[in-house]
């Protein structure tokens, strides 16, 4: 079967039921793999007269000097073939420790994402000896079947902010070799653009293809189809596990997306950690390794009532708070602190957690929240204002709570977990607390309570959102 042949059949295999029509986006590198995908798909629109709509996005990665050329030939091509264009820029942070070409991989999809029209397809024109560098890269690092499922020949991600709104991604060469490829090339004799840094074998995707990939070609020419049959068998397994393990998750679920101690604990270790897999999975987390998953239960699942253990990776922690299990991205702690606060001055909180200024009544903003502070047209003298993170064992009494306690026997009675704490800011006037401010949102003190209730302030403290 000819490479358009596979093509066409893995067109026709797409049902477009729930799409309102096919819109391919072809991710155009300049290289050879994209450039015969891209003009493919243009050869079925003009001979077969295939029923889709053609288009291409060129990402540019701003890691080469030839980059710009890649962007221009790209469209040049396009613009040859009357294929609607795009490109953009993405910025890399190499100084972030991760490595460049997970980094740019990131990116490239992220921008793929933004940029693709709700509900279209991007082509990707990842092939066979693709898949086989894949597979080994995952034994590589010890893999389970879900990595040795390799990649994906279908896809769906969300468009940022728009849970409604999706991007689908195919993979619609992944039968298809590299000298299958090669030989369409020649034969509609394209042009395209190489990347230098292919040679570069430091990269361990380069190092696959150029050492490794040749050697066990050539003791066994058919490896490539060999494993990429032994990866669609890892994905139907990874299938099947995902829906006893979503069976298995299910009466887990605590409310804020987290999962119950008490049942995880019920399970035997290795549908636990299945589970928690799925858990992460689901919320678009890269799993830890499997030592760290090992660890779940002893350091934290089975640790005392009391303690307050974190497993940690990469950006994310695993916590236990009240017999739930949560994942968080690791926090950013707000250091103790007291800041004294001056009429008509805004103060930026830390971390972006938006900013407080205090205002004359008169100045109140019906549609923000604001704290009633003391004082009168009579009597104006405030006092010390200040706002202050930490110092919470002082004692503080609640709108609606005839009772004073200590902030943390608060936070412990109003189930607010310890990691969110050091973001919660606390007012007071003259060294009492006259209330609490916590994602945005003011607790008053009864006291102050008591003086908006009455209309008896002169001066409120406001608050402009995150």
């Amino acid at each position: 079967m000819s490479l358009l042949e596979h093509l066409e059949r893995q067109i026709s295999g797409l049902s477009p039921s729930h799409l309102p029509s096919l819109h391919f986006v072809v991710a155009y590198s300049a290289g050879i793999d994209s450039h015969v995908l891209l003009h493919a798909l243009w050869k079925l629109q003009q001979v077969k007269k295939t029923p889709f709509t053609l288009s291409a996005i060129y990402i540019h990665h701003g890691l080469s000097e030839n980059a710009d050329l890649w962007q221009q030939h790209c469209a040049d091509v396009c613009a040859g073939l009357n294929v609607e264009f795009a490109s953009a820029k993405v910025t890399l942070d190499l100084s972030n420790g991760k490595g460049i070409e997970a980094q740019a991989r990131d990116a490239r999809y992220a921008k793929l994402v933004e940029m693709a029209p709700t509900d279209s397809i991007v082509m990707l024109a990842q092939h066979q000896d693709d898949q086989l560098e894949t597979v080994l890269l995952q034994l590589k690092r010890g893999a389970g079947p879900k990595g040795l499922s390799g990649m994906d020949t279908y896809f769906t991600s969300a468009k940022p902010g728009a849970s409604q709104q999706n991007v689908h991604f195919f993979r619609p060469l992944l039968d298809i070799s590299q000298q299958q490829i090669q030989h369409y090339a020649k034969e509609q004799s394209l042009v395209w653009q190489e990347d230098e840094s292919n040679q570069n074998t430091d990269f361990e995707r380069n190092f696959i293809r150029r050492d490794v990939a040749p050697l066990l070609n050539e003791r066994w020419p058919h490896i490539a189809q060999s494993v990429a049959r032994s990866a669609k068998l890892c994905a139907e397994q990874q299938a099947l596990l995902d829906e006893v393990s979503l069976e298995k998750l299910q009466p887990l679920r605590k409310p804020n997306n987290t999962l119950c101690v008490k049942g995880l604990l019920a399970l035997t270790e290795a549908w636990r950690i299945q589970v928690v897999r799925l858990w992460l999975d689901e919320q678009n987390i890269l799993s830890p390794s499997q030592a760290i998953l090992s660890q779940l239960s002893n350091e934290l699942l089975l640790s005392a009532q009391d303690a307050t253990p974190i497993i940690q990776w990469q950006s994310w922690q695993f916590r236990r708070f009240e017999e739930a299990l949560y994942v968080i991205t690791v926090p950013k702690d707000v250091k103790s602190c007291s800041t004294v606060l001056s009429l008509s001055k805004k103060y930026e909180l830390p971390l972006s957690l938006g900013s407080v200024e205090l205002v004359s009544a008169q100045h109140l903003a019906d549609n923000k929240p604001f704290l009633a502070i003391d004082g009168s047209d009579n009597s104006p003298e405030l006092g010390k204002i200040t706002l202050s993170f930490g110092g919470f064992s002082r004692r503080f009494t609640p709108h609606n709570s005839p009772h004073s306690k200590p902030l943390k026997q608060w936070f412990k009675q109003w189930h607010i977990a310890p990691w969110e704490r050091c973001h919660i800011a606390v007012i007071s006037q003259n060294e009492r607390i006259v209330g609490l401010l916590r994602k945005g949102a003011f607790l008053p003190s009864q006291h102050s309570a008591d003086l908006r209730a009455r209309g008896d302030f002169a001066y409120g403290l406001c608050y402009s959102g995150e």
